[in-house]
């Protein structure tokens, strides 16, 4: 069929190229924002925290040898670790509940699944935070040995809102999983500052 006259010579309607959202703050787009807000919340909060705590707790153990650094590190481990031990329990309540599962899977983002994900997430997470204490144990005098306790306050805090965030919202789970995380970034740091170039900042 043939064109008219019009159609041959009407222009050609030009096609924007896709632009991505325009990066405004240091690079970071409107959506990145919220993430970065969250980043800064977690340090604030746990710094607030941390130096809070110590102004109000001058808790010091009376002898400080090697047994008694062993023994403050696995009771805070026990500490640490009873959210996910809580979380194990729910998840054997919850398998008789065979409205969750999809054959021998649990459907996804059921709360069985949820709470599947924090358990791995929390034994992932622990791992870090145990060998963190445990470096922070070695190199603590005594007066600065309330650092192990509140470093798992914050862990144990940050499990709790967590695992309360991600059945409410999964993107709720995230400023919980930076009261975990970060504070372990943190004695991961100071303890490279002492191991490799010997600066020792005070606790």
């Amino acid at each position: 069929m043939q064109r008219t006259v019009e159609q041959r010579h009407a222009p050609k309607r030009r096609t924007s190229a896709r632009r991505h959202p325009p990066a405004k703050v240091f690079g970071f787009t409107a959506r990145q924002r919220p993430f970065i807000i969250v980043l800064a919340a977690n340090w604030i909060f746990s710094i607030a925290f941390f130096l809070g705590m110590k102004l109000v707790w001058h808790w010091q153990p009376e002898d400080w040898g090697i047994a008694d650094r062993i023994a403050l590190v696995l009771k805070d481990a026990v500490f640490a670790l009873l959210p996910g031990v809580i979380g194990i329990c729910i998840v054997a309540a919850q398998r008789l509940n065979p409205s969750m599962f999809v054959g021998q899977m649990p459907k996804p983002n059921s709360a069985v699944d949820i709470n599947n994900r924090f358990i791995l997430n929390t034994f992932e997470q622990f791992t870090a935070y145990f060998v963190a204490n445990a470096g922070l144990a070695m190199y603590c005098p005594p007066e600065e040995a309330r650092s192990l306790p509140l470093l798992t306050m914050l862990f144990v805090m940050g499990r709790i809102l967590f695992w309360i965030g991600y059945h409410r919202n999964p993107y709720l789970r995230a400023f919980g999983f930076g009261i975990t995380f970060y504070p372990t970034v943190a004695a991961f740091a100071w303890l490279m500052l002492i191991m490799i170039f010997g600066i020792r900042i005070p606790l």
